[in-house]
C-alpha cells in the first residue's frame, strides 16, 4: 500500500495546476437557449442518471454543486485567460502568473488524453479494481500515483480559477482521463478533510474550474498523425460524443470546454488568392453549424474560438498556422452576438492589455480575451489586468498580489526553493527560471538579466561535473535570482508599480502608432511636416534619456 501522505507531498509539486475558488454570480444577457435550459436541469435536480460510452453514471447532488460552483468561477474569471501553450504553460509560469493577476483564468498545456489513459490502466492493474478509490483511505492508497502525476501533479500553492487542457479523439480514453481527474481530485479532498482536523495545511489537488478539449491545435504531429486538435473541426457529432464522455467522466462535476478555429481549409487548396475568394456567409455557416452541433446536448456552453483557420491540407507549422490564415474576428463576434447563451471568447492577435480591452469594449457580447505570446513575451505588462477589467470589486480590495516586480521575484522566490527542495536541481532548474526570464522585458539590461538566469540554470549540471559537494555551498536559487535582478536592473524599475508601469506601456504604444502614421503618411504637406519634425525630436529626446539610464547602469 501506498502512504497517502507522500502521495499528497509529491502530488503537490507535480506539473499541474490547483484551484483556489473565489465564487460570484453568473450574470445572464437574455434568455437562454433549450439546449442550455436541459443543461442546467439535468444539474439542478439532486441525482440523475446519464449513459456514455464507457458506461451508466449517476450524477449526485454533491457533484451537481460542485459543477453549478465551478461554472461560476468559470464565467466570473474569464474576460483574460492564459492560452494553454506547450512547453510555456507548466506550473512554474502558471505560478509567475498568478502573482501577477488574480483573475486570470490559466490553462494548463495539453495533456494527451491516451497517456493519461494508459497509466490508468497500469495503476487500477497492479491494485486489481475498476476505480482509483477501490481500497483507498486517507492515509493511504493501494496504487502508486507517481506516474498519473506527470500528468495530472499541482503545484503546492492555489493558482486560482484554471483548466485542464486534454487532447485526443477516442471518448473511451478521454472518459477515463476525466475519471481519473475526478478521482484524484476525491482523494484530495479525503486527505483535505483529515488534514483540516488536525489543523494542516492540506495541499490542493486536482481541483480544476473545467476541462478543455482542444480542437485547435494544427500542428501536423496532433491535427496530422494524432487525428486531433484542429483536425476533429471536421467531425463535430465526434467532438459533442468526445465532450460527452469527458463530462460523464468527471461524473457532472467539471465543466466541459472547447477550444477551436474557425475553421479549417477543408474542401480546397488553401492559398491567400482562393482564401479571401471563399464566401464569408459560406465560412460562417460551417463555423455555426460546429458550434450549434457541439453544444446540442447542453455540456458545452464555453467556446474558445481562435479567429483563424487552420491549414491542415499543408506541411504548415504551428507559426505559421498563426501568420499566414488571415485573423477574421468579425466572425467570432457574430457568433457572441447569435448565441448569448454561450459563452465566447476571442483568441488570435491580441497580445496587449489595451487590445484585450478594447476587443471587450468594442463587444460587448464577447465574455472573454485569450492571450498567449502577449503573456509569455511579457507577463508583467498584464499586471494590471484585474483592475482594468473587472467592475465588479472582487478581490481587488483584499488582494495580496506584489505590488512590484521585486516583490513578484521574491514570491517567486519561494516557490523557486520549494521546487527544488523536493526536484533535482540539474533536471528542472532551468524550467524554474525560464518561468521569470520575460518579466522584465523591454527594459533596460533586461537582456543582461536574462543572460543571468540562464548561466544560473546551468549550474547544477556544471556543479555536479565538477564535484558534487559543489552544490552543498551554493546559495538558494530564489538569492541567486534576487541578485541576477538587483545587479542588472536599476531600482526604479524593479519597483515600479502596477499602474506606473501601465502608464509607460500606453505612452510606448502611442509612440508606436505615431512612427507608423510617420511612415504611412509620407509627407505631403507642411502641417503634417511640422508635426512629424516634432515627433522626431520627441523620440530622439526619449532615445536619449533611456541610452544615459542604460549607461549609468552599465557604470556602477
Amino acid at each position: 500500500m501506498y502512504n497517502i501522505a507522500y502521495f499528497c507531498s509529491l502530488f503537490a509539486t507535480i506539473m499541474g495546476i490547483s484551484s483556489a475558488f473565489s465564487c460570484t454570480l453568473i450574470r445572464c444577457r437574455r434568455p437562454v437557449s433549450t439546449a442550455y435550459i436541459s443543461n442546467k436541469k439535468l444539474c439542478m435536480s439532486s441525482t440523475s442518471t446519464t449513459s456514455s460510452s464507457s458506461g451508466t453514471n449517476t450524477i449526485s447532488s454533491d457533484n451537481n454543486e460542485l459543477y453549478q460552483e465551478r461554472s461560476e468561477i468559470l464565467r466570473a474569471n474569464s474576460k483574460l485567460s492564459l492560452a494553454p501553450m506547450m512547453e510555456y504553460t507548466d506550473r512554474h509560469f502558471r505560478h509567475l502568473v498568478r502573482l501577477v493577476s488574480d483573475r486570470t483564468l490559466l490553462y494548463t498545456e495539453m495533456v494527451a488524453a491516451n497517456a493519461i489513459a494508459h497509466e490508468r490502466e497500469a495503476a487500477v492493474s497492479s491494485s486489481s479494481s475498476s476505480s482509483l478509490l477501490d481500497g483507498a483511505s486517507a492515509e493511504e492508497l493501494s496504487f502508486d500515483p507517481s506516474y498519473l502525476l506527470r500528468f495530472l501533479g499541482q503545484g503546492h500553492n492555489a493558482e486560482g480559477a484554471s483548466v485542464l487542457q486534454l487532447g485526443g479523439s477516442d471518448p473511451d480514453q478521454l472518459f477515463l482521463a476525466s475519471k481519473t481527474v475526478y478521482e484524484f481530485n476525491q482523494l484530495a479532498q479525503m486527505h483535505q478533510q483529515q488534514s483540516s482536523s488536525n489543523n494542516n495545511n492540506a495541499p490542493i489537488f486536482c481541483d480544476y474550474t473545467a476541462l478543455n478539449l482542444n480542437c485547435g491545435c494544427p500542428s501536423p504531429k496532433v491535427a496530422g498523425k494524432g487525428s486531433f486538435g484542429a483536425a476533429l473541426m471536421q467531425d463535430a457529432t465526434l467532438v459533442q460524443q468526445l465532450t460527452s464522455s469527458m463530462y460523464h467522466g468527471s461524473q457532472g462535476s467539471i465543466p466541459i470546454t472547447v477550444k477551436c478555429r474557425i475553421g479549417t481549409d477543408e474542401g480546397y487548396q488553401f492559398t491567400r488568392d482562393q482564401y479571401n475568394a471563399r464566401s464569408d456567409e459560406d465560412e460562417y455557416q460551417s463555423l455555426k453549424q460546429f458550434i450549434e452541433t457541439v453544444a446540442s446536448e447542453g455540456i458545452v456552453t464555453d467556446f474558445q474560438v481562435h479567429a483563424r483557420i487552420a491549414v491542415l491540407g499543408k506541411n504548415y507549422s504551428p507559426a505559421d498556422n498563426r501568420k499566414v490564415p488571415p485573423l477574421w474576428y468579425y466572425q467570432v463576434r457574430r457568433l457572441a452576438e447569435e448565441f448569448p447563451e454561450l459563452n465566447i471568447s476571442l483568441n488570435g492577435g491580441v497580445e496587449t492589455l489595451s487590445g484585450v480591452k478594447r476587443e471587450l469594449d468594442e463587444c460587448t457580447n464577447l465574455d472573454g480575451i485569450m492571450v498567449g505570446r502577449g503573456w509569455m513575451s511579457n507577463p508583467w505588462a498584464f499586471a494590471m489586468s484585474d483592475e482594468l477589467l473587472y467592475t465588479d470589486g472582487q478581490q481587488l480590495a483584499d488582494s495580496t498580489r506584489p505590488k512590484n516586480r521585486m516583490e513578484v521575484l521574491q514570491a517567486y522566490g519561494q516557490h523557486a526553493d520549494y521546487e527544488e527542495e523536493r526536484w533535482d536541481p540539474v533536471k528542472i532548474r532551468r524550467f524554474i527560471t525560464k518561468a521569470a526570464s520575460q518579466l522584465f522585458s523591454g527594459e533596460p539590461n533586461a537582456k543582461r538579466y536574462r543572460i543571468s538566469l540562464d548561466e544560473i540554470a546551468g549550474l547544477p549540471k556544471k556543479l555536479m561535473k565538477e564535484d558534487p559537494k559543489l552544490m552543498e555551498s551554493q546559495p538558494p536559487l530564489s538569492e541567486l535570482i534576487l541578485d541576477a535582478a538587483t545587479k542588472h536592473l536599476s531600482e526604479e524599475v524593479l519597483y515600479r508599480t502596477p499602474k506606473e508601469s501601465y502608464e509607460k506601456i500606453l505612452y510606448d504604444e502611442e509612440q508606436a502608432e505615431k512612427r507608423l502614421l510617420f511612415v504611412a503618411t509620407g509627407g505631403s504637406d507642411a502641417k503634417q511636416a511640422e508635426e512629424k519634425q516634432s515627433f522626431i525630436q520627441e523620440w530622439q529626446q526619449t532615445r536619449k534619456e533611456d541610452e544615459m539610464k542604460e549607461s549609468e547602469l552599465n557604470s556602477m
